[in-house]
């Protein structure tokens, strides 16, 4: 079901615990700047979160449908794979995003509801709810998003503390943690907030955890809720790499192809 979120301090970070059902994913190249994470959908693999070496990231959350966010053709209408594309590829610019979301309306692809967190550069972040008004960093007084499974913009205007809302107690957890944070926040505190929010249970368990750090260029990631092993992807020279809990150090070059995370499981 997913968790995630962005802290604004000295430098930005950006968490997201994925939360899915049992099966593959991947971790591909797109272009010469793009991480993508992708899940198996039948026989494809289809892209749900992405990282840009500029410091851009997206994703998409599963969230109850609303009326206004369903598929519709109209030709002021994006669907949110598209603005998924279009934002990681900069062919819209988070800088005009403000602008953009007002003049479109931000509607789901079939079959499907979901948000996104959207982190751009200069400290500008995005929480977009199709059918809904967008959030930004600007509306808030927190220097922090956090995202889960239900619609922020409605427990907001309905001063709703959404504590029956899907994803609440994972909210409000990783919310009061990045508002009593204490000293400057770094890799370590967000993998904590993701320890604290990751699924061990259900039907969406969370199969990899990562933190962002955009001024470093890097992601750092665990698979299967297992905090002792980290992992490291650096867009300085496309290499995945072991960081510790390994017996050996082990490290791979990513390419468009990709490699499936099961395989990085058997990295000793």
């Amino acid at each position: 079901m997913c968790t995630s979120f962005v802290l604004h301090e000295n430098q930005t970070y950006v968490g997201m615990n994925f939360d899915l059902s049992e099966r593959p994913i991947k971790m591909a190249l797109s272009g010469d700047h793009q991480l993508l994470i992708l899940q198996k959908e039948g026989d494809r693999f289809l892209p749900a979160i992405g990282f840009n070496k500029k410091g851009i990231f997206m994703n998409l959350h599963m969230v109850n449908p609303i009326e206004e966010g369903k598929y519709r053709r109209n030709k002021n209408c994006v669907h949110m794979m598209r603005l998924f594309d279009e934002v990681l590829s900069e062919i819209v610019k988070t800088s005009v995003l403000p602008t953009y979301l007002q003049e479109k309306e931000i509607v789901n692809v079939p079959d499907y509801s979901v948000q996104s967190l959207i982190v751009g550069p200069n400290q500008k972040s995005f929480i977009v709810e199709p059918g809904r008004k967008y959030i930004d960093t600007d509306q808030l007084e927190d220097d922090f998003m956090v995202l889960t499974n239900f619609l922020v913009r409605d427990a907001m205007e309905h001063e709703d503390n959404s504590s029956q809302e899907p994803g609440s107690d994972r909210y409000h957890l990783a919310y009061s943690e990045l508002a009593n944070r204490s000293g400057n926040f770094s890799v370590e505190q967000g993998l904590s907030i993701l320890k604290q929010t990751v699924q061990r249970e259900g039907d969406y368990p969370t199969p990899v955890s990562m933190i962002f750090s955009p001024e470093e260029e890097s992601i750092y990631f665990s698979l299967k809720g297992d905090f002792n092993r980290i992992y490291q992807f650096s867009f300085s020279d496309m290499m995945l790499t072991t960081v510790r809990g390994f017996a050996r150090d082990f490290g791979l070059l990513v390419k468009n192809k990709g490699v499936l995370l099961s395989e990085l499981e058997g990295w000793g």
